[in-house]
């Protein structure tokens, strides 16, 4: 039986277990090669990721100051012409102001006692 072998080495035909062993090399090689391109394209996803992210918080953000700014200016003019129609009032009735703010200080100090 030796002498098969030998001669089918020698005629260029290779073992059967060597093949097996060559392909399973090389499947190893492409498997190392698949997962190292996974690394990257999952490093890469999440540095993406991390700029997308900061880039609607900030845009969320801004728009949020936006409308807290847009808030802000019309209840300042809602003050405002409420304090103009205070002032016009107590001065047209200087004696009834003094009289509902006296009454309003009394009502505040009684519930404040119980």
């Amino acid at each position: 039986m030796a002498t098969k072998t030998v001669t089918a080495r020698a005629n260029g035909s290779k073992d059967p277990a060597a093949q097996a062993i060559k392909g399973m090399s090389e499947d190893y090689d492409a498997l190392k090669s698949d997962i190292a391109q996974l690394r990257k394209d999952i490093q890469s996803l999440a540095g993406h990721s991390s700029e997308y992210v900061k880039d609607r918080s900030t845009s969320a953000f801004e728009k949020g100051v936006e409308q807290g700014r847009t808030y802000a200016e019309q209840a300042g003019e809602k003050a405002s012409s409420a304090k103009d129609y205070v002032e016009t009032k107590v001065k047209a009735n200087p004696l009834a102001s003094i009289g509902i703010a006296f009454g309003t200080g009394v009502l505040l100090a009684a519930l404040r006692r119980k």
